[in-house]
């Protein structure tokens, strides 16, 4: 049944396209009759016009060949582009290939794709760029949990300073883990690790950032020691016996450190121009470039005096509780955590006493931090 429909369907595409032939031929022949009867046409001159109107017909068709082609390149050529774009973003071993400057330019392109101002690339651009350039000394803190308690009754161990009616007592306890991009350049290469307490604000904040020949660069924690002049003259007259200023350093700071599963044990205690420098030793892997880092202590500190918190180092989630007595103690804090309306509102409340500062899977990224001014409660 369907064989003998294919015959019949192709006799009728045979019989119509010899009907069209046919028509074709009895239109010219008719056509060239007539212009040889009343013009004198030749056949030489209907061939030369038949010649001429193929000629026609193709320049037409030749024409719309190389528009159609160039159109359907560059087509192909934007989709290709976009293939091999998501491929770059995807595949990293493939971005290996290219050199660094090939690599900026590729995230100025993406930058400039996304915000379409210049200005706000290059601004961008800059701060990528510091973080590429510097990749080898980069370290960046996965969690950073921060708890401080400021009381107002002090130890008995930090009566024996001369000026102690004019503190308050902090206890802090901090947890993070960091990760060291290059070993070289990281601070936990050492089983000796150091803390540096700051007399002045000018020295904490350069062992902070780290800049120049300051005594406190390697010291993986840094603080403000706010104490009076008479105070830091009796930690150097301590200093004649190393033993006596470790044991008193001991018994007043109370500290504790940990890293990775390893304890620290107190090896010395020494006072310099700028403030104190503790070092400890540490049984951990010093091979591994990932750390857990846990610091507890306690210190005098001065009233009306600034407690300054700096992440120092690209950080995600940060968490920071400030606890004090608010019957008898008065706290305003300052946020300049780089996050904007979230920094000073939405990432923080104050309740009772406590200051809760959290962001949650976000990095928050040097030099920010948060400042708390403590002052004694007028009655």
């Amino acid at each position: 049944m369907k064989k003998g429909k294919k015959d019949s369907n192709k006799k009728i595409i045979i019989q119509s396209t010899t009907i069209l032939i046919l028509f074709a031929l009895i239109l010219v022949i008719g056509g060239y009759i007539f212009l040889k009867v009343k013009y004198g046409y030749e056949p030489k001159d209907l061939l030369l016009d038949i010649v001429g109107n193929l000629i026609g017909v193709l320049a037409a068709f030749v024409l719309f060949d190389i528009l159609y082609n160039t159109l359907t390149q560059e087509a192909i050529s934007k989709e290709t582009s976009q293939h091999i774009t998501k491929t770059l973003m995807g595949d990293p071993e493939t971005m290996d290939a290219f050199s660094d400057d090939d690599k900026k330019q590729f995230m100025r392109s993406t930058l400039r794709s996304i915000v379409k101002d210049e200005m706000v690339v290059d601004m961008l651009m800059n701060n990528v760029n510091n973080y590429v350039d510097g990749i080898n000394v980069l370290r960046i803190r996965n969690s950073f949990d921060y708890n401080i308690t400021a009381a107002t009754s002090l130890s008995d161990s930090c009566r024996l300073l001369p000026g102690h009616d004019n503190y308050f007592y902090v206890q802090e306890v901090l947890n993070y883990e960091i990760k060291c991009v290059a070993k070289e350049h990281s601070k936990l290469r050492s089983k000796t690790v150091m803390f540096g307490f700051a007399f002045d604000k000018f020295s904490l904040d350069k062992g902070l950032l780290e800049r120049g020949n300051n005594d406190f660069d390697d010291c993986i924690f840094n603080e403000a020691l706010d104490i009076t002049k008479e105070d830091i003259a009796f930690f150097r007259n301590l200093s004649d016996s190393r033993e006596e200023l470790k044991k008193v350093f001991q018994e007043m700071f109370t500290p504790t450190l940990k890293i990775d599963n390893g304890y620290g044990e107190l090896t010395d205690v020494e006072v310099r121009n700028t403030g104190i420098i503790v070092k400890y030793n540490v049984e951990y892997d010093t091979s591994l470039l990932d750390h857990t880092v846990r610091i507890i202590f306690h210190m005098p500190k001065k009233w009306g005096t600034l407690f300054e918190i700096t992440l120092v180092d690209p950080t995600r989630s940060p968490r920071i509780i400030f606890d004090f007595d608010p019957d008898n103690m008065e706290v305003t804090m300052y946020s300049y955590l780089n996050k904007g309306d979230e920094s000073n509102g939405g990432a923080y409340e104050e309740r009772n006493g406590i200051y809760d500062i959290s962001i949650n899977d976000e990095w928050i990224y040097p030099k920010s931090g948060i400042v708390f001014m403590v002052n004694k409660k007028k009655k």
